[in-house]
């Protein structure tokens, strides 16, 4: 035995050595990740269902609605620079600068439902970041350029 090696260890790889592992039962099947072990046990039939019925906690629906609100801003204002920025179109730098002003009022909404959220969210792994109006803008009119 050497010297690293606990009893415990030993007694395993003996085991496993003389084939005692070989016939457990699901050997070869998956492993059922469906059930989350670090779940309240008292709420995993309610989660389940939740689950099963479409539905999920209240702050991950939260974020859902904040990211498709933030996108939709987003196309909203990516079509109006298209708008402005197309040769044969007239549209004036006037609505250009409305929609830019619409969108920079829409974040600021979001910026405060963000910063609520954030304050829901379990973990900060599960917080999300803020948005950078001019990064938005000047990634918009990028790819609208290329």
């Amino acid at each position: 035995m050497n010297r690293l090696e606990s009893m415990t260890e030993k007694m395993l790889r003996e085991a496993i050595e003389n084939g005692e592992f070989d016939d457990l039962p699901g050997k070869g099947e998956p492993i059922d990740l469906q059930e989350n072990p670090f779940e309240d046990p008292d709420l995993r039939v309610v989660h389940r269902l939740l689950r099963n019925a479409g539905f999920a906690p209240a702050w991950i629906e939260e974020r859902k609605d904040i990211d498709a609100e933030l996108a939709a801003a987003e196309t909203k204002l990516s079509r109006a620079w298209a708008l402005f920025s197309q040769q044969g179109k007239t549209p004036s730098e006037a609505e250009w600068e409305r929609s830019l002003k619409e969108f920079r009022e829409q974040v600021v909404e979001l910026q405060q439902r963000i910063r609520i959220y954030n304050l829901k969210a379990p973990a900060a792994v599960f917080q999300r970041k803020h948005v950078d109006v001019e990064k938005v803008v000047e990634a918009i009119k990028r790819n609208e350029n290329c």
